[in-house]
């Protein structure tokens, strides 16, 4: 009978850790936006090295960045980032998985301070 109840406790306890991890994704801190220098020049602009992670136990789709006054030098994939005046959206608004991480190079000096303006979580009930 003791074991039983652990076994119980033990499912609730994870219940409610997973349920708490997933609400904790709506807050828009789940998204971890960093950069760095590659070394690599183009143009005479240093490159950057942008990595945008989910760090959310839930997929996260229409992730949009804030992109007013973007430029690089470099081409960067539409299909990783397509820029619409002010809004930069990733992955054309496809899923990013949990703890996946999406990359893309910029050429520009200074760097380009990406900030996210929202995204849409998709969790499995």
């Amino acid at each position: 009978m003791a074991s039983i109840f652990k076994l119980l406790s033990l499912i609730l306890f994870f219940g409610f850790i997973f349920k708490g991890d997933a609400l904790y994704c709506s807050s828009g801190k789940n998204i971890i936006i960093k950069q760095s220098r590659t070394g690599n020049w183009a143009h005479g602009m240093p490159e950057w090295k942008v990595r945008i992670t989910n760090k959310c136990v839930c997929a996260q789709s229409q992730v949009k960045l804030k992109c007013d006054g973007f430029r690089t030098y470099k081409y960067v994939d539409q299909s990783i980032l397509q820029i619409s005046g002010d809004v930069c959206l990733l992955k054309k608004g496809q899923s990013i998985y949990p703890f996946q991480t999406v990359e893309f190079l910029y050429a520009w000096d200074p760097q380009f301070p990406f900030q996210l303006i929202s995204s849409q979580e998709i969790c499995d009930s």
